[in-house]
């Protein structure tokens, strides 16, 4: 873990308003995420959002070496000069140090309403040692199948054309996120964490139902004692 990161009872109560949903990418996070915040008048944070601030304007190359590291590389030397068992080690190791950022945005954040995070990154490991409640936290965990037909329906990754080999940086881009997927369904099993599965079997309302019905302390708590 990088510096500037430690799961104290300080920072756990800090951000006991936070509601965290993760998953691997194309799971409908996003969606799911919209959807809840629009119906209760939550905050969002995406973590996505903020990317390009924590690696680009935020990163120190003390603190964050890993995160510097990769400063100034092409597209080419990212997606196509690679592999995905490298890329996937990549994001681990980035992940470490760029949690603490997103830690210090939510402090800085208003605490009412509530806030909704939502990010393909927000690993057990990191996430868990923060819950005041169990029910602070889902994942939401798409099938392979799932996964692929929705970056199929999006195009992705759309960058590729930009690169100089676009059949390698797909297949690098699909095999870092089945290396993804296995290990963050690994992590919330391995740690009896809640999740839901996503197959394609429940429409993204009822994949919302099933997320908000986790949250229903938080959504009954009423307003009013927040304030």
């Amino acid at each position: 873990m990088s510096e500037g990161y430690e799961a104290t009872k300080e920072l756990r109560d800090s951000l006991s308003h936070v509601l965290w949903i993760g998953g691997a990418s194309d799971s409908g996070k996003s969606t799911v995420t919209r959807m809840l915040a629009e119906r209760h008048r939550w905050q969002i944070y995406p973590c996505d959002f903020h990317e390009h601030n924590h690696f680009i304007a935020r990163a120190d190359p003390a603190l964050h070496p890993a995160m510097y590291r990769g400063l100034g590389k092409t597209i080419d030397d990212n997606w196509v000069y690679t592999t995905p068992e490298a890329m996937f080690r990549d994001i681990l190791t980035t992940n470490d140090e760029r949690f603490p950022m997103i830690c210090e945005d939510l402090q800085a954040m208003p605490k009412w309403p509530k806030i909704l995070v939502e990010g393909p990154r927000l690993f057990p490991k990191l996430v868990q040692p923060l819950l005041s409640d169990i029910h602070q936290a889902i994942w939401l965990l798409p099938t392979e199948e799932f996964a692929l037909e929705s970056a199929a329906k999006r195009d992705k990754p759309q960058l590729r054309i930009r690169s100089s080999d676009p059949v390698r940086f797909q297949s690098n881009f699909f095999g870092r996120e089945a290396l993804l997927r296995d290990y963050l369904r690994q992590e919330v099993i391995s740690r009896g964490l809640p999740y839901v599965e996503v197959d394609g079997s429940d429409s993204v309302d009822e994949v919302a139902r099933r997320v908000e019905a986790y949250f229903e302390t938080y959504v009954t708590s009423g307003e009013a004692t927040e304030k």
